[in-house]
This record gives structure tokens, C-alpha cells and sequence, in this order.
């Protein structure tokens, strides 16, 4: 009986194991021996954001912070702060303390919105997607518009990390402070 029911538990981890693997996402959490691919310094960042127009339709993973969301007839248009994408320690998501916060991209994303998931300012997040060039937004309400980064999301993992200051939002006490799921477009 007992050599059954640890039979049984052993069987039930790895099934559960094999089914996380599979789900849409997922393959975030994976490292790829192709470093290329992910954006982890700020060398990298600024050649990807200075010459877009050469990486037009190549993947790229990239991490950084919500700033602001906005529904477009494109889908949903976010604003980013970038942070380094990390080489370890996946499942904790980005640090923001890891980056001059001088550096946003604009991330198109055609799915279901979950309103508590983008609309906490400082959201971190992984997210892997397409390189579509550039678009002009807004980073600071009184300066120049500017030409960003702009990349058509796939599937990003988001933390409901609440770093949002505003003492009168009641989402950071309504969720644990590490929350995540990962979402995937349409």
C-alpha cells in the first residue's frame, strides 16, 4: 500500500512537471544556449533601440517595469521601463534597482486584458515578441514626444510587485507581494 502511494506521488510530480513545460509561456523560465536573442545589458538595449530598423522581425526577450497602458485598436500599448533581463533566478523576475531607469520601449499586446495585472505603475515583467520598428510616445507628460522601441508581445510573465507610491491604491493589499502569471497574445 504504501510502496503504491509513493508510486502514485512520483508519478502525479512528474506528470505535473511535463504539463508545466507545455503551457503556453513557459519557455520564459527556460535559459537558451543562444544568448542573442535576450536583452540582459544596456550595450544591448541601446543597439536594439537605436537600430531597430536591422532586428525588424527577430525575437527578442526583454524584461522591464509597466509605466502605463493604453487600448488602441492595435490591441494594448505599454509603456516599459526597460530593466535588464536576468540570467538567473527567472522565477523572482527582473530587479528594478538594476537599471538607470533612463531607457523605455513601447510592447504591443493583442489579448485579454486582466485589469489588476498592467494597470499597477511598476509591474515588473519577462516578455519574449517581435521587433516592429519604432513609434513615437510620450515618456514624461511635459517632454518631447520620442521615437521608442516598439515590439509586438507573445506571451509575458508579469509580477504583481505593486511598486506603484500612491497610498490610496488598494491593489498592493490585495494581492501577495510576488503574484505572477504569464499571459499570452491572442
Amino acid at each position: 500500500m504504501r510502496k503504491g502511494i509513493i508510486a502514485l506521488g512520483i508519478f502525479g510530480l512528474v506528470s505535473l512537471q511535463i504539463g508545466c513545460a507545455a503551457l503556453p509561456g513557459s519557455d520564459l523560465l527556460l535559459s537558451k544556449a543562444n544568448g542573442t536573442k535576450t536583452v540582459t545589458t544596456d550595450q544591448q538595449f541601446d543597439e536594439l533601440a537605436d537600430n531597430s530598423s536591422s532586428f525588424l522581425h527577430q525575437e527578442k526577450r526583454l524584461a522591464g517595469a509597466v509605466v502605463s497602458i493604453d487600448q488602441t485598436d492595435e490591441g494594448y500599448l505599454i509603456l516599459a521601463e526597460w530593466l535588464p533581463y536576468p540570467k538567473m533566478a527567472l522565477e523572482e523576475g527582473p530587479k528594478i534597482g538594476q537599471s538607470d531607469r533612463s531607457r523605455h520601449f513601447l510592447i504591443r499586446f493583442v489579448g485579454k486584458r486582466e485589469k489588476d495585472f498592467y494597470t499597477t505603475r511598476g509591474n515588473i515583467f519577462l516578455m519574449e515578441g517581435t521587433v516592429e520598428g519604432t513609434k513615437k510616445a510620450l515618456v514624461n507628460v511635459f517632454g518631447p514626444r520620442k521615437d521608442l522601441l516598439y515590439v509586438k508581445a507573445k506571451c509575458i510573465r508579469i509580477w504583481e510587485t505593486g511598486q506603484d507610491r500612491d497610498s490610496s491604491s488598494q491593489l498592493d493589499s490585495q494581492y501577495p507581494p510576488r503574484r505572477n502569471r504569464t499571459l499570452c497574445a491572442d
